[in-house]
């Protein structure tokens, strides 16, 4: 086997590191389990080929988030790659190595547009494009709707078909077929068509470009015109890290880049890490089509975590039926905790747990609790706010702000009489969400202006009601608009607040309404369940119409702490690791949701258990037939014996390794760096090469190679005064 000729610091690399560091195929793809180092080994593939000779700009690195490409460069600096060389490698995410080849090649480069609102413009010109050409086409039945859930529905639609390579549809295809295989509606589908006639003028080019944008568009224009590969940079060697996020149209760059035979892919992923359904990550970019397109592929395995210990390992090992073993001498604690079903209790077990933790030296900023789904922080973030913990949302908003419960609060306005005491942020937002249940169809300038009305005259809001949802909305929302109005005046301040919003909610028949506005199902049951949850509380509390009310606006003027508690959805914590992690609501039909897909949900709890380091909590349902069977799946009794065993050894190994004793893993030992290094000052260098030191062009060093003789370089051994 080759043997390495780049040695990083601090790092005893493993036999698999070795494998992957060394590897000689055009194409090597490695399956990696969670924390098993893939960046870290990537990185010593990066510092291989350095050292091998290639310069820096032949060797590029791909992403596909920011967080992952900083992770990536502070890797390379820890293994010894000086700064200079670092930045000099062509390190990108994805989508901004093809906005540098777009712009190279394009006269002008076109606007950046990151955020939706900005995009709004397009897509409701692009949606009145749609009506006006396919209005007359019934066998479509196309629902035209602009409120902001349509266009956020829209928009991660046109995302998918692209991250796809969807759009086109040719002669021979169905488009119902392809818009059901692409998980879009047909109008979506359509509607997207339209958006990219609109974006990509025939005669001026692109007019724009949204998030993703791109990557679509420079895989589109390598398929089409496949010479255009010839302006971009020659890559001897490319390495792309978490593979597993990837989708079609990173795969066509891919494929274009490693048509030269001049060029070397190292790819890492792990399969049951794939959960970004929305821009079509899938598992058979880890292997299959590759296969498809290229010979000679080499597989290698990351197998060894060195995020936690055996005892974590093994259980993950377990739920995914894989061989996972860990590296790290740690007695990672799984605690599973079981909560009563009903009321404030479900969130008693975990506030005591976070409590513990901090008891017993942990830290808040070092403790995350994940969630399935957005509806289930109403009840953690009321215990959180109850118990004095601060806390951080991440990738979602406070379920205060989200449009379900602005509408509650909104109609809690109207019984009161008191929409005009609120800010203009919060009066706008809940408006917003009246216009959004009601199904008003209104232009977004239209809508400030109401804003601006109602600013001045907020009695004028059941006017403004009425009339729009008369002009605009269905019969029976004008129904429901009325019996609304006349319960929100028969009612009282003093008036329970559950029992008003109870009978509203029946009115407003809001699980159909929910499915109505939220295309997807799974969206539309979190949407009820959240719904469902501030009842519980307005239950619970047993406060009147004003205590409900007054009691939402306090709590958002709660400023969140910086050192605080992590709390986000278990999508948005993937590539992030924390020494606890709290999993609640552990039901069937919580985790796993009914409403998605079997491996997704699976792929989700990995994820989700894998992120913990130091302790692991489980919440499960005090009643045994409630509890998900991801729990059992996971085998806790079972492997703990062998993760004890498995522990004690890696503890041995840990204590004969600083005694300087040889380990099982003594192989290694090829690893240990068999030169010394110099501190040479420029104008000496020739002096030192005369000498016999070598120059190192990853390390930015001269150094004595293995077996040469110190003693002619004593003046260099350490810095000068």
């Amino acid at each position: 086997m080759i043997r390495p000729r780049f040695f990083p610091k601090n790092l005893l690399p493993t036999p698999e590191q070795q494998a992957i560091q060394c590897a000689q195929q055009r194409i090597s793809l490695i399956e990696a389990n969670a924390g098993a180092a893939k960046t870290t080994t990537l990185a010593l593939r990066i510092g291989e080929a350095l050292t091998r000779g290639l310069a820096p700009e032949q060797i590029l690195g791909l992403v596909f988030t920011p967080e992952a490409l900083e992770v990536l460069q502070q890797r390379l600096l820890e293994l010894g790659v000086a700064l200079a060389v670092v930045r000099r490698l062509a390190l990108y995410r994805v989508e901004d190595f093809a906005q540098q080849v777009l712009t190279y090649w394009e006269e002008q480069e076109p606007p950046r547009m990151t955020q939706i609102h900005a995009l709004q413009p397009m897509m409701l010109e692009a949606q009145e494009m749609l009506s006006q050409r396919y209005a007359h086409r019934e066998e479509f039945y196309l629902e035209i709707r602009s409120h902001h859930v349509a266009l956020s529905q829209f928009y991660q639609s046109q995302l998918r078909l692209k991250a796809r390579m969807d759009l086109r549809l040719d002669e021979d295809e169905d488009l119902f077929e392809k818009a059901a295989l692409a998980g879009v509606t047909v109008t979506d589908f359509l509607w997207a068509q339209q958006y990219e006639r609109l974006r990509q003028s025939p005669y001026e080019g692109v007019l724009f470009r949204g998030p993703f944008d791109a990557t679509y568009d420079l895989a589109c224009a390598l398929l089409d015109q496949p010479e255009l590969l010839a302006h971009i940079p020659v890559y001897r060697v490319i390495v792309v890290d978490e593979l597993h996020d990837a989708n079609e149209a990173a795969f066509q760059i891919l494929r274009a880049l490693m048509s030269r035979q001049q060029s070397y892919l190292v790819a890492a992923g792990d399969k049951d890490q794939v959960i970004h359904q929305d821009l079509a990550a899938e598992a058979t970019y880890l292997y299959e089509r590759f296969a498809a397109y290229f010979d000679s592929i080499a597989r290698y395995p990351l197998s060894q975590t060195y995020r936690h210990g055996p005892y974590l390992a093994y259980a993950a090992g377990a739920f995914k039926k894989k061989r996972v073993e860990s590296a790290l001498p740690l007695a990672t604690q799984i605690h599973v905790h079981p909560y009563a079903m009903t009321g404030a209790a479900m969130s008693t077990p975990l506030v005591q747990a976070i409590q513990l933790w901090v008891q017993q030296g942990g830290t808040l900023a070092a403790c995350a609790v994940l969630l399935r789904d957005t509806h289930q922080s109403v009840a953690i973030e009321n215990a959180l706010m109850a118990a004095n913990i601060p806390y951080r949302l991440e990738g979602m908003v406070g379920y205060l702000q989200r449009d379900e419960i602005l509408f509650l609060r909104a109609l809690l306005a109207l019984a009161l009489k008191d929409y005009g005491e609120v800010n203009l942020d919060l009066r706008r937002q809940m408006l917003r969400a009246l216009v959004l249940f009601f199904e008003i169809d209104i232009l977004p300038s239209e809508f400030e202006e109401v804003v601006e009305d109602l600013l001045v005259s907020p009695q004028l809001l059941p006017v403004f009601l009425r009339y729009q949802v008369k002009k605009t909305s269905s019969i029976k929302n004008v129904s429901r608009l009325e019996k609304i109005l006349a319960l929100a005046q028969s009612s009282a301040p003093h008036h329970m607040a559950f029992d008003f919003l109870n009978e509203a909610v029946a009115i407003m028949d809001t699980v159909h309404t929910a499915k109505r506005l939220y295309v997807l199902e799974h969206q539309a049951q979190v949407i009820q369940k959240s719904i469902d949850a501030f009842m519980d509380l307005a239950s619970q509390q047993q406060s009147d119409l004003h205590g409900l009310y007054q009691w939402c606006i306090d709590r958002e003027k709660i400023n969140q702490q910086p050192v605080a508690l992590h709390l986000s959805c278990v999508a948005q914590a993937k590539g992030k690791e924390f020494e606890h992690v709290l999993l609640p609501f552990l039901a069937q039909g919580e985790f796993p949701s009914a409403q998605s897909p079997a491996l997704i949900e699976q792929n989700l709890f990995y994820v989700a258990i894998t992120r913990a380091q130091k302790r692991l909590s489980l919440f499960v349902p005090d009643k045994a037939h409630w509890v998900s069977d991801y729990v059992a799946a996971m085998s806790l009794e079972q492997v703990k014996p062998l993760a004890q065993q498995r522990l004690q050894q890696l503890r041995v190994e840990a204590q004969q390794a600083q005694k300087g004793a040889p380990t099982v893993r003594e192989p290694q030992a090829v690893y240990k760096t068999p030169r010394i290094d110099l501190v040479v000052p420029f104008a000496e260098k020739d002096q030192a090469k005369q000498r016999g030191a070598r120059w190192d062009p990853v390390k930015r060093v001269w150094y004595v190679p293995a077996g040469g003789d110190p003693s002619r370089f004593e003046r260099w051994l350490k810095a000068p005064r």
